[in-house]
This record gives structure tokens, C-alpha cells and sequence, in this order.
């Protein structure tokens, strides 16, 4: 099958669990003999064109990025002569540029089936009242454009019929994880450290975070916090921790690389992910996948998700999180229990073989319409 996957983010430019996403579907995909290749905007000056893992990458330059979204205009010619070729495109979120691109294109020319991969319906970036104005008309146009659209919940799928007016085919997929990249460490012992992975942006509840942890950093002397990622609230971030005076116990690093996560969080007792809004983030999986305890926001579709390897918080509430992070941290019975559930359900339900194989069976079923 010759597949052109059509994303605004790709690792390493990009390390969000999106950019990983991408990387990892085309490369699993390349590897079950598909010709991949992905259309991409150049956020790092890497190379025009180059093969990676497998697959074919074709970089273009954006004019410009709002609330880290890129749009390259040169793009749009690249597909109108090129998608043809292809048996399928497949964009990825409807929140960018590139994929409203592709939605242009398919209203005007709808001989090659177009799929979209919702990675959850509101991001965690850019104002809420842009979200309320995009969300039914852009969101909806680009949907209603798709032949099948993609989702991880089932949750997901009720939520993008009744808040985007979703008309197109939609198809549960759920989100995977490599459990033999990520896997728990022998015999692992507490280190004292939380972790938090991800982008600084407003809706991943980042100011909440800290607040707890300046709490908990007077309760729990040997406690640290490692934060891993980058982004526009990354200084106010900083700010923030030095008028609470815990820089010596919050360590900060940009970029670490995927192969390198697990031994991340292998070290870490604890990962918390306190956000606004998300679809079914990757890190969690990652952590569930490594024996590491989970406490995250009570999003509906998280919910049962982390029952039983974790806690689930309300948003902005930083005491509940200090709450939280007190009840794993001080019984490592419980922590262990957590950490024995969690890798169990990540090989047992997000397996990634499974996540390309289920996505490759709604090509052949669009393609043989």
C-alpha cells in the first residue's frame, strides 16, 4: 500500500506524544512492507527530504506559527500534484494547519480516500473562546470532509458527535505503546522523584503542579520534581518556582530522547500529568508500561484508564494533587500495586502492534469501498 501521512509535527523536531505518534505509526507501517511517506512542515531547518526508519519525509517551510500550529503554504501545491499517487491520506488532528489543507483539497477532489486521526478534540494550547469558534465550524468542516475519522475512546467518539457534529464514519483505534521498549526495571527501589513529560503550555495545569510541589517539598525533604519538555510558559514556569524557592529541588531538562525515556521514568516514583484537556497521551501509556504509579486529571475518558494504577484528580486543584501524590508516595505497597496493574493493562489493551495493524485494516476497508 502506498500511504502519505499529512502532520504538522514529527520527532525528534518535534518530542510531543503527537511527533511520536507519526514517527512511530510510519515506521511501523513502512516495516509491514507499506511504501510511508509523511508531509511535514520544517521546524528545525532538518533537511527538505529524507529517508527515516523506513519511511520517506518530506519537510516544507512555514510562513508563519500561531499557539505553535505552522502553516506552509507550499505545502498545498506538493499535494495537489502529488496525492494521486497515493492509495490513502492520512492527517493527523484537526487542530492544524496541514490537515485543513488536506480537507481543502478533498472538497475538491475526492478520488483518494481521506482519513483524520482525532488526537483529542481541545488541545491544551491556545485561548479557550478560539476553541468554542473553531471547534464547530473549522473542527467540523475538516470531519465531515474525512472518509473515517480515527479516535482512541469510545468516550471520544460520542464526544465528537455531539460537540463537533461529526456526520463521517468514525473508528475507535486506540492509542499503543511499544511495552518492549517501555518496560519496568528489576528490582526497582523508591528514588524520590516525581515526573512530569510534556509541553508548557497553559492546559497542562503546569502553575498547579508547582503550587503542590512547593507543598510537598516541605513535607517530603528528599522529594524532587524532573520536568522534561519545552514551550511557550516555559520562563513563567521558572519564574514561578523561584519566588517559591525550590529550584534546588525541580530539575528541568528540554529534550530527552526516545530511547532514553525509559530509563526516565524508571527513575521516577511517581508521573503526573495535571491537565485541562488531552486525547489518551502516550506518556501515560509510557508510564503504565514502565511499572510507574499515574496521577492525572479526571478527564471522562481517563477514568477508567487509570483505575487501579493510579489516582485521578480534579483539574486545577493543586491540593488534590498534593493529596494524591501523599497517598502513593507513602505507601510503597500501594505504589508497587499500582506499578504491577499498570503494566499489566498496557500489554493486555495498548498494544502498538495492534494500534498500526487496526489503523492498516481501515485503509484496505475505505480502499476496497
Amino acid at each position: 500500500m502506498n500511504i502519505l501521512r499529512v502532520a504538522a509535527d514529527l520527532y525528534p523536531s518535534s518530542v510531543g506524544g503527537l511527533g511520536i505518534h507519526i514517527h512511530e505509526m510510519s515506521r511501523g507501517q513502512a516495516a509491514l512492507g507499506n511504501d510511508v511517506t509523511v508531509y511535514t512542515t520544517n521546524l528545525d531547518h532538518s533537511p527538505e527530504e529524507e529517508f527515516v526508519s523506513g519511511y520517506h519525509v518530506r519537510r516544507f517551510k512555514p510562513i508563519f506559527e500561531l499557539f505553535g500550529n505552522a502553516l506552509s503554504l507550499s505545502m498545498l501545491p506538493a499535494l495537489m500534484k502529488n496525492k494521486n499517487r497515493f492509495d490513502v491520506m492520512h492527517a493527523h488532528s484537526h487542530l492544524f494547519f496541514s490537515t485543513n489543507l488536506c480537507s481543502i483539497l478533498e472538497t475538491m477532489d475526492s478520488s483518494v480516500p481521506f482519513v483524520v486521526t482525532s488526537h483529542g478534540l481541545i488541545p491544551a494550547s491556545g485561548p479557550d473562546w478560539l476553541h468554542k469558534v473553531y471547534i464547530p465550524t473549522v473542527g467540523k468542516f475538516v470531519f465531515n470532509s474525512a472518509d473515517r475519522i480515527l479516535c482512541y475512546t469510545e468516550e471520544e467518539k460520542a464526544r465528537l458527535k455531539k460537540e463537533a457534529g461529526v456526520r463521517s464514519k468514525i473508528s475507535v483505534v486506540h492509542n499503543g505503546i511499544n511495552t518492549d521498549l517501555f518496560h519496568p526495571k528489576k528490582d526497582k527501589k523508591q528514588t524520590n522523584r516525581l515526573l512530569w513529560i510534556g509541553r508548557f503550555t497553559r492546559g497542562k495545569g503546569l502553575d498547579y503542579l508547582i503550587d503542590a510541589f512547593g507543598v510537598l517539598s516541605q513535607k517530603y525533604p528528599k522529594l524532587h520534581l524532573l520536568l522534561i519538555g519545552d514551550g511557550p510558559e516555559k520562563s513563567n514556569i521558572l519564574d514561578k518556582i523561584s519566588k517559591l524557592s525550590i529550584e534546588n529541588r525541580v530539575i528541568m531538562r528540554d529534550f530527552c530522547p526516545n530511547s532514553r525515556l525509559c530509563e526516565v521514568y524508571n527513575s521516577s516514583d511517581i508521573f503526573i500529568l495535571p491537565s485541562f484537556e488531552e486525547g489518551v497521551p502516550r506518556t501515560i501509556m509510557e508510564a503504565m508500561a514502565c511499572g510507574v504509579p499515574v496521577i492525572c486529571t479526571e478527564l471522562p475518558h481517563l477514568v477508567e484508564m487509570i483505575k487501579d494504577v493510579g489516582i485521578t484528580i480534579p483539574v486545577k486543584d493543586s491540593d488534590a494533587i498534593v493529596d494524591a501524590v501523599s497517598e502513593i508516595y507513602s505507601d510503597p505497597k500501594l505504589a508497587e500495586q499500582f506499578g504491577i496493574n499498570g503494566r499489566n493493562k498496557a500489554v493486555e489493551k495498548y498494544s502498538w502492534s495492534d494500534t498500526v495493524l487496526r489503523t492498516i485494516d481501515v485503509y484496505e476497508d475505505l480502499i476496497g469501498e
